[in-house]
């Protein structure tokens, strides 16, 4: 079911860099050659924003307002050093719940859990985690749950070639994975954020939400039919072309939530 989906997301990304390219070649050669070049052209976008977003680290979708939420908990709990937390949120729902030192451990039937915060303003970087590492062998840990205000690029590659169960969240993860999974908040100073910026990026969020895609894919093919039926209308091609352009910006820049499929604790 999920490959289904995901084939139906890549044919809509494909069928909209397709209508682009076609709107406009077909001005300047016939339609087999357009089509042909068209498709040739719309793979070779797909491929390069592949590429792309493979190199982005993995941050989850979340509301701007929680996005400011997410940042002031995960800072509250840094300046207050406030490891004990953790252990009080996994104790809402688990038993055999342990304090260690700055570690929350978790015996499982499959088993012991380590949930390691670094509670730090820094980077994770990989030197840290391999201190982690040898720490939590002390503890016999089978898996490891590190959470961190932001960790390097590198850190999440080196850490798939680590011979241990390693899983990463960062303050927005974390916020999403524990936090509003527990319904279990640290305490914070709200911190409001208010400004043009922030007013631009609400007429942002609204215009191009994920939702919107669809309507503006079906008013360019209207556009396009008629564009198609009277070859010299030059505007209702740039419309179209317009059109397209905001579905597109709709499906790459809200991305569907990836989800951690394996449970957290």
């Amino acid at each position: 079911m999920n490959s289904l989906l995901s084939f139906i997301k890549i044919l809509i990304k494909f069928a909209v860099i397709f209508m682009i390219f076609f709107i406009w070649l077909r001005y300047y050669i016939n339609i087999t050659e357009a089509v042909v070049l068209s498709v040739i052209l719309s793979v070779i976008v797909l491929l390069i924003l592949k590429i792309f977003s493979r190199a982005k680290t993995n941050v989850t979708n979340l509301k701007n307002k929680e996005r400011q939420e997410a940042e002031a908990m995960f800072e509250n709990l840094i300046k207050e050093k406030n490891y004990s937390f953790f252990y009080s949120l996994a104790s809402t729902r688990h038993k055999n719940v342990r304090k260690k030192r700055i570690v929350t451990m978790l015996e499982k039937e499959n088993g012991t859990i380590l949930l390691y915060p670094f509670l730090k303003m820094r980077l994770l970087e990989t030197d840290d985690l391999l201190s982690i590492c040898s720490q939590a062998k002390k503890y016999k840990a089978d898996k490891i749950i590190v959470l961190a205000k932001e960790y390097a690029g590198s850190v999440k590659s080196f850490a798939s070639t680590l011979k241990v169960d390693i899983l990463l969240l960062d303050q927005y993860e974390t916020y999403q994975y524990l936090f509003k999974e527990y319904d279990f908040y640290p305490q914070y100073e709200s911190v409001v954020k208010a400004g043009k910026k922030e007013r631009l990026k609400e007429i942002l969020d609204y215009s191009f939400a994920r939702a919107r895609a669809k309507g503006y894919i079906i008013s360019a093919i209207i556009l396009i039919v008629i564009a198609f039926l009277f070859r010299q209308s030059l505007y209702y091609s740039i419309v179209a072309t317009l059109l397209l352009i905001f579905a597109f910006i709709c499906i790459i820049r809200n991305p569907k939530q990836k989800k951690i499929s394996k449970q957290i604790l």
